[in-house]
């Protein structure tokens, strides 16, 4: 049997075709999409998955949260391991678990065996760079092969949910309608500028020609780390000389605390001994003793989790309070929507810049796109939707399943693919 897989930075979902409509499987409880995240505890081989994964890193659990590996594709963390307890576990067996237990509990959900997919994949794993582009999908193909998977093909997931679209909406489109997918994830922004052409009998398929795709490493974890980074992580000493010494704080400390990837490195023996040494050169100053409360606890991932939900809440409010308090008694500096629009001042600009490469790769003008479809749930942000809408303002907006339409459309590509 086939399926569709979205593997994504930040949720993951997967779908089968049921000869009528793609269903979503669930892959945790009754949920159809899962948080790509992992819980490693340090005597127990096999992690925690998705939501399980999180409440168990909030609620104080011994072990390492493993969140946005998909975005070590293509790039040198693959070769890396991270600790677990007293084991090295290679970021590789990382993404064998997740997949691997996904296709699990979806073969549980529909009661047999998936051995063919069509895997989305981002436009670009890399930006710039060819070989890691190739090496990132080359790694894994190998992973869904070694989980079980006989028969694999690649789609680009904007592609994946024009299909969708097209399926969803035969001769409900005008003829020759030039429509843009802009899918924005936890890691990715992707393009694709596709010609819908509607069924030429009642019983046909809207026809999705795809004329370009372009995409952009960029996406709801960099929004995250730009907002942690110059709005949180002064409150931690970014930017703060230290005292006695009057040299400036080490600013990877502060990138690296912002990023979700890369956070477990600050629990690295010697990352530990450069933050200890700050809190203990400065002792009278709080931020530095802030920053070294967070490591020594690993609290990490729980900043990150809050500033995520900060930025989630700027989305539908003028402001946002971070509860802090775990960190330090009283401390809740609130956040403000221009706070936000600010410091995505230069990601708004890549995403534009995304956009006009996508038709200038297909030679139309932004005056010729009649449709915009919007998935991933970075869309769901104003400040995104707001810039999408300044670069194509004679074009219709329309929001396309934000967490669900890239495997929905892998699974009608599947359902044609492998018929």
């Amino acid at each position: 049997m086939h399926c569709g897989f979205d593997f994504g930075t930040s949720n993951s979902a997967l779908g089968i075709h049921d000869g009528v409509t793609p269903v979503l499987l669930p892959l945790e409880g009754q949920h159809r999409t899962m948080p790509t995240a992992l819980f490693y505890r340090p005597e127990r081989p096999a992690p925690d998955l998705g939501r399980e994964a999180m409440q168990a890193y909030l609620g104080g659990d011994e072990g390492r949260l493993m969140r946005s590996i998909k975005s070590v594709l293509g790039t040198s963390l693959i070769e890396e391991t991270t600790r677990v307890g007293n084991r090295q576990v290679p970021f590789t067996a990382v993404l064998h678990d997740f997949i691997a237990e996904a296709k699990r509990r979806a073969e549980a959900a529909c009661g047999h065996a998936l051995t063919a997919i069509v895997q989305g994949r981002p436009v670009n794993f890399v930006d710039g760079n060819p070989d890691g582009d190739r090496a990132a999908q080359a790694t894994l193909d190998g992973i869904l092969r070694s989980v079980g998977f006989k028969h694999i093909e690649f789609e680009y997931e904007p592609v994946a949910a024009a299909c969708l679209y097209a399926d969803q909406h035969a001769g409900a489109v005008k003829p020759d309608t030039l429509a843009l997918i802009v899918d924005i994830g936890g890691g990715t922004s992707d393009f694709s500028l596709v010609r819908l052409t509607p069924p030429v009998s009642d019983h046909g398929r809207t026809r999705a020609d795809v004329l370009a795709s372009t995409g952009l490493r960029l996406g709801g974890t960099d929004f995250d780390a730009s907002l942690s980074f110059y709005k949180v992580m002064p409150l931690l000493g970014l930017g703060l000389e230290v005292t006695e010494k009057k040299i400036p704080a080490p600013r990877w400390i502060y990138s690296t605390l912002s990023s979700w990837p890369r956070i477990n490195t600050l629990y690295a023996p010697k990352a530990e001994r450069d933050v200890r040494w700050l809190a203990e050169t400065a002792p009278d100053q709080a931020e530095f003793q802030r920053l070294e409360t967070v490591v020594e606890h690993r609290l990490g991932h729980r900043l990150g989790a809050d500033v995520e939900g900060a930025k989630i809440g700027l989305s539908n409010a003028a402001d946002h309070a971070l509860a802090l308090s775990y960190i330090e008694a009283g401390l809740a500096p609130v956040l403000h929507e221009h706070d936000l629009r600010e410091v995505l001042t230069e990601g708004m600009a890549r995403l534009t810049g995304g956009i006009d490469a996508c038709l200038s790769q297909s030679g139309v003008t932004a005056e010729d796109v009649g449709l915009v479809i919007l998935t991933g749930g970075s869309t769901e942000m104003p400040v995104v939707q707001d810039a999408v809408r300044a670069r194509l303002p004679g074009a219709e907006i329309t929001p396309c399943d934000t967490f669900g339409a890239v495997a929905s459309g892998l699974a009608v590509e599947a359902a044609r693919r492998f018929a």
